[in-house]
């Protein structure tokens, strides 16, 4: 399997977050899915929602009929709820947006990440497909500025959301990551290279190169 396929429901076919993946060099494919929005390798069921569409959810009660199916579809859900932390909207109580939470991450296990827009949204679930097949641990990069810096933006100065990914590598900032994008032209290139390829890029020495390749091998290595 590609290691960065994400399956996209139908539903979501013309999404901007769809849009976003394959500009991110996923390889997306477009197929009916029952209860999830984006699936990883047959295992990971991924539930997409608006902040406004958890809080309908909470208020009618269906969210947790929801959850509960996709807990029996799927062996490892996930909710992604974009826009507004569920438990400080303005539409919901206090009390309301925490027994929601507790419900879906504590009492069924089920995580839930925040996301603040399209590009965000996609850039989560290409690192989730890095990591699900084994690629990389890009989301080991803490500490680190969060590449989103704007309503739209993919986190550098040309909107290219690949970008705010590879800036996640240790030792990469925004100027080396457009270098090594322009040198590998995508990312399922940059993630494949050897040290020795990585070295030909202007501003990674032998030490760096190294570092590189070796967090991106992690996975791979355990």
């Amino acid at each position: 399997m590609d290691p960065f396929r994400i399956i996209t429901s139908t539903n979501m076919k013309d999404h901007p977050v769809a849009r976003f993946l394959g500009e991110l060099d996923a390889d997306v494919r477009h197929v009916t899915l029952r209860r999830a929005d984006f699936l990883l390798a047959d295992r990971f069921g991924i539930r997409y929602l608006t902040a406004d569409k958890f809080v309908e959810g909470v208020k009618n009660r269906s969210i947790y009929r929801d959850i509960l199916e996709m807990k029996r579809e799927y062996p490892d859900p996930v909710l992604i709820v974009q826009g507004e932390d569920p438990l400080h909207h303005p539409a919901l109580t206090l009390t309301a947006a925490q027994g929601a939470v507790l419900f879906i991450s504590v009492v069924n296990r089920v995580p839930i990440l925040v996301t603040a827009n399209d590009t965000e949204t996609a850039q989560m679930l290409f690192m989730m497909a890095a990591q699900t097949y084994g690629k990389t641990e890009l989301q080991t990069g803490l500490g680190k500025k969060s590449p989103h810096t704007g309503p739209d933006s993919g986190g550098n100065g040309d909107g290219d959301p690949r970008a705010g990914i590879i800036t996640l590598l240790p030792d990469v900032g925004p100027t080396l990551a457009q270098g090594l994008l322009k040198h590998f032209g995508s990312l399922s290139r940059l993630f494949a290279a050897k040290v020795s390829e990585l070295r030909k890029v202007e501003g990674i020495g032998p030490k760096r190169a190294e570092k590189i390749f070796a967090f991106l091998n992690k996975s791979r290595a355990a």
